[in-house]
């Protein structure tokens, strides 16, 4: 077992023992994210659905909802190759996207594409990225799930910069799971900011 599976391996021990803990930790990281420059001067954020053991975006989405902000989740377009899209949620009377969702082909809740909009980074000025991930640096290094979806869809951003839109990424993680060191690779995407 590699360095990368044997920490992710460490952190799904942590998340168990601390299950009770973390819907808590998740309003906390929520206040912080709702409270911060980043969200704050956010146009649009790009958040995700979260499974068990990641910090719960719903606080953020429903706040950005009823601000008037573009909020969007992603669903998996193709599990082979590692690839997702983005869908807009539509803002509705009580903020809450799980209404617009369904559970997803690794039991993630994921937008129902027939009814909600494909977003775009560039249909605002500034977008804010909310990325989950299994253990982050306080540099910005990020260990992902493995599947590379992430990295995949955020290297695809690059292109974007041209356009004029200011990206953000930003991790997203509770306080045991950041980590000293990750090893990372040419193809591992460096976030700007980690909350």
């Amino acid at each position: 077992m590699n360095f990368k599976d044997e920490l992710r391996k460490t952190i799904k021990t942590l998340c168990s023992q601390n299950r009770g803990k973390l819907a808590e930790q998740s309003r906390q990281i929520c206040s912080r994210i709702l409270s911060s420059p980043q969200y704050k001067n956010a146009d649009q954020i790009f958040a995700y659905m979260a499974l068990w053991d990641e910090v719960d975006l719903s606080d953020v989405i429903q706040a950005a909802l009823q601000e008037g902000k573009k909020a969007a989740v992603p669903k998996i377009t193709d599990l082979q190759k590692g690839l997702m899209q983005f869908y807009y949620l539509n803002p509705v009377s009580n903020g809450d996207a799980q209404n617009q969702t369904k559970k997803g082909s690794l039991g993630i809740e994921e937008p129902d594409e027939a009814v909600l909009q494909t977003a775009d980074v560039t249909q605002a000025k500034n977008t804010l990225i909310l990325v989950p991930g299994r253990a982050f640096t306080k540099n910005g290094d990020r260990l992902g799930r493995g599947k590379g979806f992430y990295d995949i869809f955020l290297s695809g951003l690059e292109q974007n910069k041209a356009s004029g839109t200011q990206i953000t990424k930003a991790g997203v993680c509770f306080s045991f799971q950041l980590v000293d060191n990750i090893p990372v690779t040419a193809s591992d995407i460096i976030m700007d900011f980690i909350f």
